[in-house]
């Protein structure tokens, strides 16, 4: 698997079905496009612009413009871009592959809009997502079916849509690609009525649509083919909580008509969610509270991974992370999986399942860390990581460390060689329980000799 290229992706559930109708695209005299759709739902006419001026990159990047893809040729250019990111650069096996072709087209793509962002220096497809509105296909009604979705089907599939499989080429991640996509599918749901927009990430993505204005509405929840996924539901007209994450869209949503009614009935159907503290908007003292509440002590002395930094160096480092929170039950790793973050145990426990009967090999609880082998190798997952209670964890990925080094060098070599030490440590414990049980010791039960001190010799080596 070349390793040149990452993915980081959001797919809605495959199970809606395939679409039956499709939006078919006329360029106007002035090289606007206009969207018509034949549907069983009143005709829907929306003036788009052939590229979708968000705003191209500022600053020294690339510069990024994005598009529509308004014929298939365009749409081809998408689905192809999705096959050499998912499959080629980060050796995934999507269920609507086409190894012939080399595309991954889903059912949904059958009456959905693609959006993509595009280098204009290089021409290089920077990043990619899909949009299905309810107002274009009267079939997304049975989005109510799914679990956790049933109070929003009050309000009627014209209503609602959903921003999915968002792909974003290694090279951009760090770039405003994403952002850009993101923002050119909002203005478009708003134009299409939408009221709420879902979608669905992996942990690493969650802190981008955060900022963006997303919150959880729902568990979290285990794909077999994408690993662990965060579903996630924009209150589009929720103006007042766009200011008050500082997202991009607010800029957007302050030109249009914006009610409170949705706002408010979110807030009455799903408290457990609405007022949940958002990490980007806490200052450093807030977050470090935060940490410290849920470790019940200070995260310097409740998490191994921050021995030997001082406050000002924990508090610079963490505020990278992302804190999520599983049920009891949940599965957050899945063995064969290929995964990119580790996770700091906050609160609660999890057991590690591991052999042919998938026993219980080991619990792991407040302040210790899990996921740390493939985080560092992008080798597959060991184990299954199962919450043996209602757990909150603290996620740190690659892109994180990676920008550590670069920021912050000092800090990010402790860390890793306090990782090491954490590594090693377990190394040591598994080599005991091979020798214990080879000689036919109860584990623990080694001989007199093994159990003394090493010499200092040995311990400089």
């Amino acid at each position: 698997m070349r390793t040149s290229e990452r993915v980081i992706i959001g797919v809605f559930p495959a199970e809606l079905g395939r679409f039956n109708k499709r939006p078919f695209f006329l360029p106007s005299e002035n090289n606007e496009i206009l969207l018509i759709c034949i549907a069983r739902v009143k005709p829907s006419f929306i003036k788009l612009p052939d590229a979708l001026h968000m705003g191209a990159q500022k600053d020294t990047g690339p510069r990024l413009q994005v598009f529509m893809a308004r014929d298939d040729a365009a749409r081809d250019r998408v689905f192809a871009f999705r096959y050499r990111i998912l499959v080629e650069a980060s050796g995934l096996e999507p269920n609507y592959a086409d190894h012939k072709t080399r595309m991954v087209r889903e059912p949904l793509d059958h009456g959905a809009l693609q959006i993509y962002v595009t280098d204009m220096e290089s021409g290089e497809t920077a990043a990619a997502l899909r949009l299905n509105a309810g107002a274009l296909d009267s079939k997304i009604s049975d989005i109510g079916n799914l679990d956790g979705f049933g109070p929003f089907r009050e309000f009627g599939a014209s209503a609602l849509t959903m921003t999915s499989m968002l792909v974003i080429a290694q090279k951009y991640q760090t770039s405003s690609a994403a952002s850009l996509a993101i923002s050119a599918a909002y203005k478009m749901a708003r134009k299409c009525g939408s009221q709420f927009d879902f979608t669905q990430c992996v942990p690493e993505m969650l802190p981008l649509y955060q900022k963006l204005g997303y919150r959880k509405f729902r568990e979290n929840f285990m794909d077999d083919a994408l690993g662990y996924q965060v579903p996630l539901v924009l209150v589009t007209q929720d103006y007042g909580h766009l200011t008050f994450v500082r997202s991009p869209l607010g800029a957007i949503a302050r030109k249009m008509d914006n009610s409170s009614e949705t706002a408010s009935w979110f807030i009455r159907n799903f408290p457990d969610y609405a007022n949940v503290p958002i990490e980007s908007t806490l200052n450093d003292e807030d977050f470090w509270y935060l940490l410290a509440r849920k470790l019940n002590q200070s995260p310097l002395a409740g998490i191994t991974l921050l021995d030997g930094l001082t406050y000002s160096e924990a508090i610079e480092f963490m505020r990278a992370g992302t804190v999520l929170d599983c049920p009891e039950g949940g599965q957050i790793m899945k063995k064969g999986q290929i995964g990119r973050e580790m996770y700091v145990i906050l609160s609660g426990a999890v057991k590690v399942l591991a052999g042919e009967d998938n026993a219980v090999v080991a619990t792991l609880e407040r302040g210790e860390l899990f996921g740390e082998l493939a985080y560092l190798s992008e080798a597959p997952r060991t184990a299954d990581i199962v919450a043996a209670e209602n757990v909150e964890l603290l996620v740190l990925t690659q892109k994180m460390m990676e920008k550590a080094l670069a920021d912050m060098p000092a800090i990010a070599a402790r860390i890793l060689f306090n990782l090491s030490l954490i590594l090693c440590g377990r190394l040591k414990h598994s080599t005991d329980e091979l020798v214990s049980g080879a000689r036919g010791q109860p584990p623990g039960e080694r001989a007199e000799e093994e159990l003394q001190p090493p010499s200092e010799t040995a311990m400089a080596g």
